[in-house]
């Protein structure tokens, strides 16, 4: 059920959506709590070499580098005087000099010059500075490291949970479908078991008039009431055990090809005689050779009930115009069009609701609100899509179905 099925999305999306920011925000929070304690441990092993007498001596442990540290000291010039590391640089070095001038001219005492991967720390010592440098990219690598780890996990974890959500989702939603089920079965049962009373009182209402043709007032008035409101009641129920029944087909029913073409027609010549009577025109437009992998009856149905819709709702002197044809090789696209009053946007979401009536303001009752419900059943038993647009006085109900390609049918086999 199409129902069920939208609903299991809206749950699948909503637990995807709460997943989503709780991993991301998560994650971010790791990462960025690890960044600062990252820079934090960096800034504290500055501290502490910056405030060493001497670099070896914090910077080394049992003939081991600890750290890729360096240390330069100024004067109140700014000119280099010493520098403090164990790889050869010296005070005239141009690298050191320009680290100095970097270091130097920044505003805050800590700062990270980006294009060295060097973390800075500068104290005054006397008139000058001493400043510290250390090597970020062994932490900068491990982050990057971290974010690829985060992203697998989050991958999978993510993943694990969708598949989760999507089991669950079946199990949220059975009761709800074994409710569903009960529901068209009981309407489907009850339909069925009012159509025999139904006809045995429309039946006895037509023998007592058949009986005494002289009866006159109200008797008479009576029973012309009687039969009016079981043949209107068992039309509903046919309408009611028709959804039903197209609602429980979906699974079951078998399609084949079949013309598309000939039966709009059909549908078409037989609905002339009864737009003439209501003095209405009724115009066609049908492309040749259309054919679909289908249901017939349930096609004729579907346009019976399109064409009894535009009979229905177009004014006397009225049009209503059929028209099929293929778009873009792959469709066929039926398009059902009448005169009459404009159907608002609000309605239109709505008008193919089980037991939605366009106009609950009419006094003469034109349907029970099932027959667009069971033409959209009909569409989607077909994995088609159907609509309704209205405009400049006109409603135009358009169905697009998958059609067959015409380089797939025998040459022989002609609609």
């Amino acid at each position: 059920m199409k129902e069920l099925k939208r609903l299991r999305v809206k749950f699948v999306l909503s637990n995807m959506v709460m997943v989503t920011l709780v991993i991301g925000l998560a994650f971010l929070g790791v990462g960025y709590f690890t960044k600062n304690q990252i820079d934090r441990d960096n800034e504290k092993m500055l501290g502490m070499a910056v405030e060493a007498e001497h670099a070896g001596s914090f910077l080394e442990w049992e003939g081991i580098a600890r750290m890729p540290y360096f240390i330069v000291v100024t004067d109140g010039n700014n000119q280099i005087i010493q520098v403090e590391d164990r790889y050869g640089m010296g005070p005239d070095t141009e690298l050191v000099k320009y680290l100095a001038a970097q270091s130097l001219s920044a505003p805050e005492a800590v700062g990270t010059l980006e294009n060295y991967q060097l973390r800075y720390l500068r104290i005054p010592v006397g008139s000058g500075y001493r400043i510290a440098y250390g090597d970020t990219s062994l932490g900068e690598t491990y982050l990057q490291g971290m974010w690829k780890t985060l992203a697998v996990v989050g991958s999978i974890v993510w993943v694990a949970l969708f598949l989760i959500s999507c089991i669950l989702s079946k199990w949220a939603v059975y009761p709800l479908s074994l409710s569903m089920r009960r529901e068209k079965q009981f309407v489907a049962d009850a339909s069925h078991e009012l159509k025999t009373p139904l006809t045995v009182i429309m039946a006895n209402a037509q023998l007592l008039e058949d009986q005494d043709t002289n009866r006159t007032g109200d008797g008479k008035r009576w029973l012309t009431n009687i039969r009016q409101e079981a043949e209107e009641m068992k039309a509903l129920v046919e309408e009611m055990l028709a959804l039903a029944r197209s609602e429980a087909e979906r699974e079951n029913i078998v399609l084949t090809e079949c013309c598309f073409s000939d039966v709009v027609i059909e549908s078409v010549l037989s609905f002339e005689a009864v737009f003439y009577q209501e003095n209405k025109e009724l115009r066609s437009d049908v492309e040749e050779g259309i054919s679909l992998q289908g249901n017939e009856k349930q096609l004729k149905q579907l346009l019976k009930i399109l064409l009894d819709n535009a009979e229905k709702y177009s004014p006397e002197g009225g049009r209503a115009v059929v028209q099929l044809k293929r778009v873009n090789g792959r469709k066929a696209r039926l398009t059902v069009s009448n005169t009459g009053e404009a159907i608002s946007r609000e309605k239109q979401q709505e008008i193919f609701e089980r037991f939605y009536r366009a106009d609950l303001s009419r006094s003469d009752r034109k349907g029970y609100g099932l027959g667009l419900a069971i033409a959209k059943n009909i569409v989607e038993l077909h994995r088609g899509k159907i609509r309704v647009k209205s405009s400049e006085g006109e409603n135009r109900f358009i169905v697009e179905l998958r059609c067959v390609k015409i380089g797939l049918r025998p040459a022989a086999d002609s609609c």
